[in-house]
């Protein structure tokens, strides 16, 4: 047997005595071991929170703007209705509303609530993306200027 020497009464072999501080581990160094390894496992659970947090919100924002882009496009591209009171939009994806407010012009220099007796042919159409949900994110508001066509 390597590393065993006999005990010099009883002849049986024992392992040779270690020098002070080989003993290994004290309790007070696995505590700070354990207490060391927890604040970095929670350090990187809250960075990895964080960062999934933070995409949820990027994704919400990304798909709110679509919705506002997509509404104002079909604002833009229907025929120009007199005194409207709304434009249709295409229907938002759950978790979406779409707001259409029309303003119009009163031909001396400012757009109002109520149509003129005679209308200008100007309206200024403010679409607004609500989200909702369990983390909303701020609303998207687009204002789009629609003119009666001088074609007909």
């Amino acid at each position: 047997m390597t590393g065993l020497a006999p005990h010099p009464t009883t002849g049986l072999a024992r392992r040779p005595r270690r020098g002070r501080g080989e003993e290994g581990e004290t309790l007070i160094e696995v505590l700070v071991a354990v207490v060391l390894m927890g604040v970095a496992f929670v350090t990187i659970l809250g960075g990895i929170g964080t960062a999934i947090i933070s995409s949820v919100t990027q994704a919400k924002v990304t798909t709110a703007d679509s919705v506002i882009r997509s509404a104002a496009e079909k604002v833009v591209s229907d025929p120009y209705v007199s005194c409207a009171s709304g434009y249709e939009t295409p229907a938002p994806p759950s978790g979406y509303t779409v707001t259409v407010e029309v303003e119009y012009w009163d031909g001396v220099g400012a757009f109002g609530q109520v149509c003129p007796a005679a209308d200008t042919g100007v309206q200024m159409v403010t679409l607004t993306v609500h989200s909702t949900g369990p983390r909303p994110v701020r609303d998207a508001t687009l204002q789009v200027v629609k003119r009666e066509s001088m074609l007909s």
